[in-house]
């Protein structure tokens, strides 16, 4: 009879090998995003996690050695659900004018930010500060394209390129999602959307000539 899990990781957990075990794993995380999107972090105890999956709560032990290796996970999977909406968005940056790609980040920020923004928000206020740096590899990788592109195609030097996307990435990212947070019926607004978009062209042309 073949195995269902192999144990790994810490505390000798399961780690998922076949489909049942897999379905699992996908209800417990699905469960806890829809807690924390619906109730919040102190809503997402093991013992509701485990009853909305509709598993035992020693289903969950099996899988995850405690809440937190779970939410470690979720967001893990969360950020990566996001970043595949975002550089979709980008794909074809290389082929726009400048005016035309700053809308285009713009428009991937805020298609990236509306993947699920309340699991986004509860896993800001969940996650321990050290495992942070799971929910910032998103913002961490976009700063990355968009200096290595104002290098490229707008001519800034490196160091320029970088410190201008950084501003760009984190100003434009925290604004949508304070907009999110406090009233995401404005970002359907196409004058927000004008508004940040030349915030980055004015940055930018700034930056430009500041390097001159």
């Amino acid at each position: 009879m073949p195995k269902v899990a192999a144990k790994t990781g810490r505390k000798g957990r399961r780690k998922p090998v076949q489909g049942r075990s897999q379905a699992t794993v996908d209800a417990l995380l699905a469960a806890a995003a829809q807690i924390l999107a619906r109730s919040g972090p102190e809503a997402a105890t093991t013992n509701a996690i485990a009853a909305r999956a509709g598993v035992s709560i020693g289903s969950l032990y099996q899988y995850f050695p405690d809440k937190d290796a779970l939410i470690d996970v979720l967001a893990t999977r969360h950020v990566d659900q996001m970043s595949a909406v975002m550089f979709a968005e980008l794909a074809d940056t290389g082929a726009r004018t400048f005016a035309e790609a700053a809308a285009g980040l713009v428009a991937a920020i805020l298609a990236a930010q509306r993947v699920n923004p309340r699991l986004h928000h509860a896993l800001h206020q969940i996650l321990p500060r050290q495992k942070m740096s799971t929910m910032d590899r998103l913002e961490a990788a976009l700063e990355t394209r968009v200096a290595a592109l104002l290098a490229e195609r707008e001519g800034l030097a490196p160091a320029v390129a970088e410190r201008t996307a950084v501003v760009l990435v984190r100003s434009i990212g925290g604004a949508v999602r304070t907009t999110l947070r406090r009233d995401p019926e404005r970002l359907e607004d196409p004058a927000l959307e004008r508004a940040l978009t030349r915030i980055i062209v004015d940055c930018v042309a700034a930056a430009r000539q500041g390097s001159g």
